[in-house]
């Protein structure tokens, strides 16, 4: 069965998300008109905590702009900016996501906590289990190993690592093309030396590729509009 963030089904073509970091509707209409098929809420780059607020703005977006949204929340620990305990943290994912098509969950967290999974499952929303590493890339091997976790509790594995050379970046690539036709991958090589992948990996298989609207959140990162007028022009 087709895996879909609302009603976009993934792997058929490369998807740009456009990531949001403030509550502005203004945000979401330009990531759409820059080519966005895709958008993310980073929670945590938030200064709201109040998750009906955060809800209500979801909708608006949703019934406003027409793009489907991926709720995170991201944890320190994984380069998110949340400040407060993981209870927290957690408690407000948990008390957004109804109003979200998809949900991004550490795989940390998802096997410490498999109650946000659950939660997704009984909402009928995506679930995205991700992993960073800012430090390196880890063997092709421990990569896969990796993913296999992922797809055993989520929807999509969403793997973003850090190349320290261009043979790693290659390493990451010749993964993704591995598992083309399976379930779902988001495979990221952050940083400079990454940068290209951005680009690169959807036409290997990565299901998402994620583009700035305004702050850039990961290292790397390019804008939404560079990502669709780069990959339209190589698809």
């Amino acid at each position: 069965m087709p895996v879909r963030i609302g009603d976009v089904e993934l792997c058929r073509k490369p998807l740009v998300v456009g990531v949001l970091t403030n509550l502005y509707l203004s945000d979401a209409i330009a990531a759409k008109r820059a080519g966005a098929d895709i958008l993310e809420l980073r929670v945590d780059f938030l200064g709201e905590r109040d998750a009906a607020r955060i809800r209500e703005f979801m909708k608006k977006v949703k019934e406003g702009v027409g793009l489907p949204i991926i709720a995170t929340n991201r944890a320190e620990r994984e380069g998110g900016r949340f400040k407060g305990t993981e209870e927290e943290r957690i408690s407000l994912l948990k008390g957004v996501m109804g109003a979200a098509d998809a949900v991004d969950v550490e795989l940390f967290t998802a096997l410490e906590d498999t109650g946000i999974v659950e939660k997704a499952a009984e909402l009928g929303i995506t679930t995205i289990i991700s992993f960073h590493d800012f430090m390196g890339t880890p063997s092709r091997d421990e990569i896969l190993s990796t993913i296999n976790k992922m797809h055993a509790l989520g929807d999509v594995a969403k793997v973003a690592v850090t190349p320290n050379s261009l043979e790693d970046a290659l390493t990451l690539l010749e993964v993704t093309l591995s598992l083309r036709g399976g379930k779902p991958v988001v495979a990221i090589s952050m940083g400079a030396l990454g940068k290209h992948t951005r680009i690169i990996a959807p036409l290997y298989g990565s299901a998402l590729t994620y583009g700035s609207v305004g702050e850039s959140v990961a290292p790397g990162q390019l804008s939404v509009w560079e990502l669709r007028r780069i990959l339209d022009v190589l698809t």
